[in-house]
């Protein structure tokens, strides 16, 4: 029954994370109400196809990888090699480059014949060093060619902070990535079928030995890190590094992916403990316990009105809710404290407007965090009043600042002219009355009587 229950989750998160899309920033994160030792960590929500990212800290700090560099060790493999049972020989190269590391091997040894699938499963489950040595020269020609591989891929799917000079992860400070990058990675890697086949494999058996995975959450013998509704994927640690971890967990239809970086040892409960396995299992715990998918807006809700211009029998469109929106919330969601708030809305609609043409869009937010966003649809239809679009029109002619500056030209040209108009007749009506008080000395001087009359003013 057990092994059932474990296959049923191993399809189920198969087929959720089956063309991965882009990490969504646009949901809520929110804070982990545990302890969580890790200095970078992130929660990511399997359930929807733009994997929103639920809580973090430090998400895109540089940090050293370890050994789930194996990931894309093992994933540019995959991409390159078709034919998994073709086998290959183990160099002295190979082995000799890990002299003197205390790096974590299979035990291969020069001149084994060993195929691609065996080095897979010796990478992912043991986390064995000189299998992706042997892999690099396998698929690379030459470990730096290989490496070249690794980082073209990691920038292919978007990494930008992520380097890689090996294949299995052991320290160089030229080595690093990030919980942001790591996470395109794996959700990159889990879209192929094989990927996900090799890194939920709890044991694998070569040459007659067993190896375990090394992700202790899925070994019920180790009691303080065992849990039983976690898979895969990947371990890494070196001093440099701290305890690292990648790994999913399923309970009650609910899916993440855990990724922690630089946890530290800690003497807890009396025993020294690596907290990569606790720090995974308290996301993983806090999530299930304490988030849920909830409806936060229902179709057709009526979120706001917006003003329309020239529409008939009506000043005002209704904008409702394009579609349900259901998103992952707290389990103490109170509806009431939900707050709809439309981006950008149109300052006025023209008509005519059909029921259901999109306006905007709104954000939903609850205790301050934006929760997820919806589209804005018109609520009903609003035809065109001819009588109005004329008067509005006419309005629109006459207000534009195109027209009142023509108007204000114009104006401004009748009151000139007007103002030279009364400028010019003053001064032609002084020039005349200084005329005729010369001609009337002059007519004195003239005939000197007293008796004069001067000409009529006409």
């Amino acid at each position: 029954m057990k092994k059932l229950l474990s296959v049923f989750m191993c399809l189920s998160i198969l087929i959720l994370t089956v063309c991965a899309a882009p990490i969504s920033t646009d949901a809520a994160q929110y804070k982990p109400n545990t302890k969580i030792y890790a200095d970078a960590y992130m929660l990511i929500n399997l359930d929807d196809d733009s994997h929103p990212v639920v809580a973090q800290k430090n998400q895109d700090k540089v940090k050293f990888p370890a050994s789930l560099t194996k990931i894309v060790t093992t994933i540019v493999v995959l991409e390159k090699i078709d034919d998994l049972s073709a086998t290959t020989t183990v160099s002295r190269q190979a082995i000799e480059a890990l002299y003197g590391t205390d790096a974590q091997v299979a035990g291969l040894k020069i001149g084994d014949e060993v195929t691609i699938e065996q080095l897979l499963y010796l990478t992912m489950v043991h986390s064995a060093c000189d299998a992706c040595q042997v892999l690099a020269e396998c698929v690379g020609g030459s470990v730096p060619e290989f490496c070249k591989m690794m980082n073209d891929w990691a920038k292919s799917i978007g990494c930008t902070n992520t380097n890689f000079v090996n294949p299995d992860g052991l320290h160089d400070d030229n080595h690093y990535t990030t919980a942001s990058d790591l996470a395109k990675i794996t959700l990159k890697a889990l879209e192929n079928e094989t990927f996900y086949k090799i890194a939920t494999t709890q044991q694998y058996v070569y040459n007659d030995y067993t190896y375990v995975h090394t992700n202790l959450m899925l070994n019920r013998f180790y009691v303080t890190y065992y849990y039983p509704y976690a898979q895969g994927i990947k371990t890494g640690s070196t001093d440099e590094a701290g305890f690292c971890l990648i790994t999913m967990a399923s309970k009650n239809g609910y899916n993440y992916l855990a990724i922690v970086l630089d946890s530290p040892i800690k003497h807890l409960d009396g025993y020294d403990t690596k907290c990569s396995f606790i720090d995974c299992k308290s996301l993983f715990e806090w999530a299930f316990n304490y988030l849920k998918y909830s409806t936060v807006v229902r179709q057709n809700d009526v979120i706001s009105e917006v003003p329309i211009s020239s529409g008939k029998d009506a000043d005002t469109v209704q904008l409702v809710a394009e579609k349900d929106v259901t998103t992952l919330v707290p389990t103490a969601l109170d509806p009431s404290a939900v707050v709809i708030e439309p981006i950008d809305p149109p300052a006025q609609l023209e008509a005519p407007v059909t029921k259901g043409d999109k306006i905007c869009k709104a954000k939903v937010i609850y205790a301050g965090k934006t929760v997820a966003k919806v589209q804005l649809v018109a609520g009903q239809t609003v035809e065109l009043s001819t009588f109005l679009r004329i008067i509005t029109s006419i309005k629109r002619f006459f207000t534009s600042k195109a027209v009142l500056v023509i108007l204000g030209v114009f104006v401004a040209g009748i009151i000139g002219y007007a103002c030279l108009f009364v400028f010019k007749l003053s001064r032609d009506k002084k020039r005349r009355a200084e005329r005729r008080a010369k001609q009337a000395e002059l007519d004195r001087e003239l005939y000197n009587f007293e008796n004069y009359l001067p000409p009529d003013k006409k």
